[in-house]
């Protein structure tokens, strides 16, 4: 025998738990702050230019709906097209929702940066609303607030609040058809059930997950409302309900029957299938395994305190439907279980996604919810000032004090929260979402989209665009070429210049392949990217004068960088500089130099340190010894001094260090002649301390955070300065980076002299 069912809540006209109006105003002031911010972290950056990372998919999915408006398809296309594609190109291993959304969007708005992250800032805003009208519903107006402050606060949600992927629109929709479900119950109103059905439909077209939590409704609600006995879960207005569940379910079906068939009309069921096979690839391991090879990203992503809260929160709410049979108990552990599924079933996606548990947010939000109201239920029960009024109508609310206390407990763990949250948004931000990259070398690739968008207005718009593969293509890129066909990994041309343009980087090409391009073709280089192609010289022509435009050789730009402004910082960007692209002499003269082209010194004085060094190497291959001698003690004096060589005569002389909106360090070398094949320059970094305050653990991982130069070492000459630009994107603590001349295959690296056989020497420390 069952116990007797607790009596239910007293519930006010609109079927609402009673509460007082101190604890609503409270609970609506916390909800309506932690809504602002949210929808402001969402939105910083959004009308900037896209870049590398996770981040990048936004722009796959601009992409895909410009080409269903470009060319009237139903399906997405993750690549521009010469000619309408067919449906074997159709991208099929999630719904299309999101794609036709952001179709809808730029059928309105034009093809505009900002809208490839709009539809997700919308969403992320809409979410700490929706969480508490869930609370409030369910439980007390306080635990609707603590839901909204707790979804608000952790990493993995500010991080990907502007992601315009999966998990932002499925968590928005399903939340929305949960208050649906909850209302509908409460007050067996039509217009509830619509929102329902509406908001999981939308879910279930924005990813598969949507379906778990959707399923699991419903076999939640035909155990609740057709196998148990009333006494359980208290009546039910049974038509009500099946209508519901009815029209859920349908919808479910229809749903689920439309992807099949337009994934089996592209012919790509069975790649469905494979890539979700592949992506549940590991299972054989024990998961305590692979949670522990897990554990910085997790602890980065949610901290422990909330992770502690969260297992607590699955507890009580387990408690709490079996005890007070409350059937909206189970809300939180449905979320809970969709979450788990995502992360634990599908573990190769989880090996590479950081964001892939995003959906514990919202669960953690859900339990929130019912730990405060747990909370403040005990609070009134230890002053035995509960009221448990026998009607909706004449109970009167309970004394706020409970519940608000209850509220500010639960407020004081999550401020220990947002103190690791607000640095993994910056750090998010930096690197395109990818945190650590599990120790790979990360670029955000903000200069190469600054020179892509400068590059593309002068190429023609039907022509296609050829990278090579040191450009590390990404759906970023392709977007800010403008929408025109892109291909990658092409070999350089051998005669005549492409129409479109063939782009390089020359920091990941190798030098014989920089020097048969400079041999053959006119270049436009912008810092370490190579343009060369019919369109190219005349875009230049008309930027700088028909002379630079029939000029033979390599004709070179500089980014000129400044911090951008306060509106700039928020709206644009505030993890890369502004930057300007300008004529270089110095940087022509260098680059000829060292490819045998003919090269005249510039007329200007040199101003900046960059320039002074290339001066330097022009007065040292003048063979102006005096002059050289002036500027290596004027640069020397800039430096940070390092004062370290190695035994093949490279010797690194001193850095210096740029903190703004992206950090530089700048190493620079004297080469004591050409390295050897396989030997590079190298920079990478280690955690040693965590941050204060914080309870994150350090992140363990060695990083390379070294871009290669631009100028390859097997060209560099005996007495000339060279730098390497490193940006430095920190990591949550004490983070020390190391230098070092590394031999890339198996080749011996160049040691340190005079410093015990050590290989590699400190070159900056940040807290």
């Amino acid at each position: 025998m069952l116990p007797p069912r607790p009596a239910p809540r007293p519930t006010d006209l609109r079927g609402l738990p009673c509460a007082s109006r101190i604890e609503t105003r409270a609970a609506l002031a916390v909800t309506a702050i932690a809504t602002a911010w949210f929808a402001l972290a969402a939105a910083w950056e959004m009308f900037g230019p896209l870049l590398a990372g996770h981040y990048a998919s936004s722009a796959g999915v601009g992409i895909i709906a410009e080409n269903m408006l470009r060319w009237k398809i139903v399906g997405p296309v993750w690549e521009y097209t010469a000619s309408r594609p067919p449906p074997e190109m159709y991208y099929c291993h999630h719904p299309w929702g999101i794609f036709w959304t952001s179709a809808a969007f730029m059928k309105v708005f034009g093809r505009h940066d900002v809208l490839c992250r709009l539809p997700a800032v919308l969403l992320s805003a809409a979410t700490p609303p929706l969480l508490y009208a869930i609370g409030r519903s369910i439980y007390r107006p306080a635990a609707g607030a603590a839901a909204a402050a707790a979804f608000v606060v952790l990493p993995i949600t500010l991080s990907f609040a502007n992601l315009n992927a999966l998990e932002v629109p499925v968590m928005a929709w399903t939340l929305l058809g949960l208050w649906g479900y909850v209302r509908m119950t409460q007050t067996s109103r039509r217009r509830y059930l619509a929102v329902s059905a509406l908001g999981l439909a939308l879910g279930m077209n924005a990813d598969w997950p949507a379906f778990v939590l959707t399923g699991g409704l419903l076999v939640f609600g035909a155990i609740r409302a057709y196998l148990l006995p009333k006494r359980v879960f208290g009546p039910v207005h049974e038509r009500r309900y099946a209508q519901w569940w009815v029209l859920t379910a349908f919808t479910a079906a229809l749903t689920a029957a439309l992807y099949l068939a337009l994934f089996h009309h592209a012919g790509k069921l069975g790649d469905l299938l494979a890539s979700y096979g592949f992506r549940s690839s590991g299972n054989n391991e024990p998961l305590s395994e692979v949670l522990a090879s897990r554990r910085y990203w997790i602890e980065l992503s949610f901290t422990p305190v909330a992770i502690a809260a969260g297992k607590l929160g699955a507890i009580v709410c387990a408690a709490r439907l079996a005890l007070l049979r409350r059937e909206h108990d189970a809300l939180p552990l449905l979320y809970l279980a969709t979450a788990t599924v995502q992360y634990v079933v599908f573990r190769q996606g989880a090996d590479i996604h950081i964001f892939w548990p995003h959906y514990f947010g919202a669960y953690f939000a859900l339990a929130a919810a019912a730990l405060v109201d747990t909370g403040a239920a005990l609070l009134e029960r230890a002053t035995a000032t509960r009221h448990d009024g026998p009607s909706a109508t004449s109970a009167a609310p309970p004394p706020p004090w409970p519940a608000l206390a209850a509220l500010a407990l639960w407020l004081a763990p999550l401020a220990v929260v947002l103190r690791d949250g607000l640095p993994a948004l910056r750090y998010a931000r930096e690197t395109g979402g990818r945190f650590n990259e599990r120790g790979h070398l990360i670029d955000s690739d903000g200069a190469k989209t600054a020179f892509l968008r400068w590059l593309a207005p002068g190429l023609p718009a039907d022509a296609a665009v050829e990278l090579h593969e040191g450009m590390k293509a990404t759906w970023a890129q392709v977007w800010a070429l403008g929408g025109r066909v892109v291909r990658t990994s092409r070999p350089a041309p051998r005669q005549e210049p492409p129409r479109g343009a063939y782009l390089a980087d020359t920091r990941f090409m190798l030098d014989r392949d920089q020097a048969s391009l400079a041999r053959r073709f006119d270049i436009t280089a912008v810092g370490p990217f190579w343009a060369l192609g019919a369109a190219v010289g005349a875009d230049v022509g008309a930027d700088v004068g028909a002379d630079v435009a029939r000029a033979r050789g390599i004709e070179a730009f500089s980014f000129r960088e400044r911090e951008p402004g306060l509106l700039a910082w928020y709206l644009v960007s505030g993890t890369e500089p502004e930057r300007e692209i300008v004529p270089d002499p110095f940087l022509t003269w260098e680059l000829r130099a060292h490819f045998g082209q003919p090269a005249d010194p510039p007329a200007e004085a040199p101003e900046t340190l960059e320039q002074k060094r290339i001066a330097h190497n022009i007065a040292l291959a003048a063979g102006d010894g005096a002059r050289a001698a002036a500027l290596f003690a004027e640069i020397s004096a800039a430096l940070a001094p390092l004062g370290a060589r190695f035994d093949d005569g490279t010797e690194l002389l001193g850095t210096t260090f740029h903190e703004g909106a992206r950090s530089l360090l700048t190493i620079f070398v004297r080469a004591g002649g050409p390295a050897a094949d396989d030997v590079a320059l190298a920079v990478r970094s280690r955690v040693v301390e965590r941050a204060p305050l914080s309870t994150t653990m350090a992140d363990p991982v060695t990083r390379d955070v070294g871009l290669p130069t631009a100028i390859s070492p097997q060209r560099w000459r005996a007495g000339f300065l060279y730098a390497d630009p490193v940006p430095i994107r920190k990591r949550p603590g004490t983070e020390v980076f190391w230098a070092s001349m590394r031999a890339r295959e198996r080749g011996r690296a160049p040691r340190l002299v005079d410093r015990g056989g050590a290989s590699e020497v400190e070159v900056l420390r940040l807290r």
